[in-house]
Order: C-alpha cells, then sequence, then structure tokens
C-alpha cells in the first residue's frame, strides 16, 4: 500500500515538474519571438523614453511588411503611384505599434530611407525598401524579473544560417496584456556586437 502510495506521489510531483519546465520553455520561446519582432528589421537599440515618432511608425509599416503582408499590404491603384507601388492603412500601422510598445502613434509621413507618406488615411511607400537580406532573430536564454519587469538576455543568430551568433542583447519589457492575451511591451533593448562581427 506505502510503496503505491509512494509511486502515485512520485508520478504526480513528477508530472508537475514536467507541465512547468514546459509552460517555461514555451514562455521563453514566446519571448524569442517578440524581441525577433525588433530585430528582424534591425532595431537593435531601443529606449522607449527617447524613441521618435518616426521610429514607430517604421516599426509598424516594417512589422507589417514581413508579418502580415497578405493582411495589411496592397498595391496602389493610381495610374503613376509616384509616392511608391505599395499603401498600407495608418490603423494597421498604429495597431502595431500599440502591440509591441503600448504607444500611441502619429500618423504621419517618413522621410529619408525608407520614405512612406501618409495621406491621411494610407501610407504610400515601396515595400521593397523595407526589408533587409540578412535578418536575426533572438534566442532568449537568461530571465529573471525584477520590481514587474521582465529582464531578457541571449543570443542573435542568422536566421538563413543558424549556427551564425554575431551578437548578444539584453532587453527590459513590460508584461502586458493586448486583446485578452499575456504578452510584453519593450522598454529597452540593446544589442552587443561580438569581436570580428
Amino acid at each position: 500500500m506505502k510503496r503505491r502510495i509512494f509511486t502515485a506521489i512520485f508520478i504526480l510531483t513528477f508530472a508537475f515538474f514536467t507541465s512547468n519546465a514546459a509552460k517555461q520553455s514555451d514562455e521563453i520561446k514566446r519571448m524569442g519571438i517578440f524581441i525577433s519582432n525588433f530585430t528582424e528589421q534591425g532595431m537593435y537599440e531601443i529606449d522607449i523614453n527617447s524613441i521618435g515618432n518616426a521610429d514607430l511608425v517604421r516599426f509598424g509599416i516594417a512589422h507589417n511588411v514581413i508579418n502580415n503582408p497578405k493582411s495589411t499590404l496592397k498595391k496602389c491603384a493610381l495610374p503613376d503611384c509616384e509616392y511608391g507601388p505599395s499603401l498600407m492603412s495608418g490603423s494597421s500601422v498604429a495597431q502595431s505599434v500599440k502591440k509591441y510598445f503600448d504607444m500611441d502613434v502619429n500618423n504621419r509621413t517618413v522621410t529619408g530611407q525608407p520614405e512612406a507618406i501618409y495621406d491621411g488615411s494610407s501610407y504610400h511607400f515601396d515595400a521593397r525598401q523595407w526589408k533587409d537580406d540578412t535578418i536575426y532573430y533572438a534566442e532568449v536564454q537568461d530571465v529573471r524579473r525584477e520590481r514587474g519587469l521582465v529582464h531578457m538576455e541571449g543570443e542573435l543568430y542568422n536566421l538563413k544560417h543558424k549556427s551564425e551568433r554575431p551578437a548578444y542583447f539584453t532587453a527590459i519589457a513590460k508584461p502586458y496584456k493586448w486583446q485578452g492575451k499575456n504578452t510584453w511591451s519593450i522598454l529597452k533593448l540593446s544589442v552587443e556586437w561580438k569581436e570580428g562581427d
């Protein structure tokens, strides 16, 4: 009888720790995906206290060009399309900014390269200019929680060549609910390139 009770307790304890480990592993993967939404478009230094509106607009456009082209990217229907062949609604840009930064963006034209012209409801641009040939994703390797914030550390890796890991990163994020789901909003991100890279 005692043996059966011991076996049952052992099985329950093992199941509990296995389930807990699986949840932690899943959370770390989701954190990596979260950070990759910034690094995949070359955003390697972020400070929420000093980020500009143009940077937020650029993030919103690039995020959708890379991750949601079918639902957010449209072709310009004008004969000449002087501002570029691609269109994206300002609401799509604002929604992406709100999701990842928990900030409201002012939809306005951004100049320089890449450029996006805002007409009051949509952005006009050339989507080909908003993608990099080399994309770096983030692998979170260490997580700690302090004063309600999440601190993440890890490495960046080349999406096409995963053994190529040219940089370390540190990030701070705030736990955040987006459309009823638990996620994070970025506060700081810093990347340190390894010597020789």
